[in-house]
Protein backbone atom coordinates (compact mmCIF):
# COMPACT_ATOMS: atom_id res chain seq x y z
CA UNK A 1 0.00 0.00 0.00
CA UNK A 2 1.61 3.66 -0.65
CA UNK A 3 2.25 5.87 2.01
CA UNK A 4 -0.21 9.17 2.04
CA UNK A 5 2.45 12.68 2.39
CA UNK A 6 1.66 12.80 6.08
CA UNK A 7 2.90 8.88 6.37
CA UNK A 8 6.16 9.91 4.83
CA UNK A 9 6.64 13.37 6.53
CA UNK A 10 6.27 11.74 9.56
CA UNK A 11 9.39 9.12 9.18
CA UNK A 12 11.66 12.04 7.23
CA UNK A 13 10.97 13.77 10.51
CA UNK A 14 11.24 11.11 12.57
CA UNK A 15 7.81 11.98 14.68
CA UNK A 16 5.29 10.35 15.83
CA UNK A 17 2.87 9.17 13.83
CA UNK A 18 -0.29 10.47 15.95
CA UNK A 19 1.02 13.89 16.16
CA UNK A 20 0.87 14.81 12.17
CA UNK A 21 -1.56 12.06 11.25
CA UNK A 22 -3.77 13.33 14.24
CA UNK A 23 -4.65 9.40 15.33
CA UNK A 24 -5.90 8.32 18.85
CA UNK A 25 -2.89 7.87 21.59
CA UNK A 26 -4.37 5.29 23.97
CA UNK A 27 -2.26 5.16 27.39
CA UNK A 28 -3.56 2.64 30.22
CA UNK A 29 -2.38 2.21 33.51
CA UNK A 30 -3.36 -0.94 34.82
CA UNK A 31 -7.07 -1.69 34.61
CA UNK A 32 -8.43 1.59 36.40
CA UNK A 33 -6.88 4.56 34.37
CA UNK A 34 -6.54 5.29 30.68
CA UNK A 35 -5.56 8.28 28.81
CA UNK A 36 -7.30 9.72 25.26
CA UNK A 37 -5.03 11.95 23.36
CA UNK A 38 -5.91 13.30 19.93
CA UNK A 39 -10.14 13.25 20.60
CA UNK A 40 -12.69 15.10 18.85
CA UNK A 41 -15.50 15.16 21.22
CA UNK A 42 -17.59 13.10 24.14
CA UNK A 43 -20.34 10.72 22.43
CA UNK A 44 -21.68 9.21 25.54
CA UNK A 45 -20.83 9.01 28.95
CA UNK A 46 -22.04 6.99 32.13
CA UNK A 47 -20.61 5.01 34.73
CA UNK A 48 -20.42 2.28 32.78
CA UNK A 49 -19.77 3.63 29.22
CA UNK A 50 -17.41 6.17 27.89
CA UNK A 51 -17.85 6.81 23.97
CA UNK A 52 -14.88 9.42 22.38
CA UNK A 53 -14.91 10.13 18.77
CA UNK A 54 -11.69 10.45 17.05
CA UNK A 55 -10.76 11.73 13.68
CA UNK A 56 -11.47 8.40 12.14
CA UNK A 57 -13.33 6.02 14.53
CA UNK A 58 -14.83 5.78 17.87
CA UNK A 59 -13.24 4.74 21.13
CA UNK A 60 -15.60 2.73 23.36
CA UNK A 61 -14.56 1.94 27.08
CA UNK A 62 -16.74 0.00 29.30
CA UNK A 63 -16.34 -0.92 32.67
CA UNK A 64 -17.51 0.22 35.36
CA UNK A 65 -17.35 3.56 37.75
CA UNK A 66 -15.98 4.89 35.11
CA UNK A 67 -15.32 8.79 35.56
CA UNK A 68 -14.10 11.73 33.06
CA UNK A 69 -11.27 13.03 35.70
CA UNK A 70 -9.41 15.66 33.47
CA UNK A 71 -10.88 17.02 30.05
CA UNK A 72 -8.90 19.43 27.82
CA UNK A 73 -9.18 19.86 24.41
CA UNK A 74 -6.33 17.12 23.64
CA UNK A 75 -7.05 14.70 25.90
CA UNK A 76 -9.25 13.00 28.65
CA UNK A 77 -8.34 11.16 31.27
CA UNK A 78 -10.40 8.12 32.15
CA UNK A 79 -10.63 6.62 35.70
CA UNK A 80 -12.90 3.18 37.09
CA UNK A 81 -12.69 -0.49 36.39
CA UNK A 82 -11.89 -0.44 33.07
CA UNK A 83 -12.83 -4.09 31.66
CA UNK A 84 -12.76 -3.34 27.62
CA UNK A 85 -11.54 -1.10 25.40
CA UNK A 86 -12.80 -0.81 21.42
CA UNK A 87 -11.73 0.91 18.33
CA UNK A 88 -14.95 0.67 16.04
Amino acid sequence: MKKSKKERLTELLDMPKEVILDLPKLTLYSNNQLTIENYSGILEYTSEHIRLKTADKTVAVSGSNLELRTITDIDVLIEGDISKIEYI
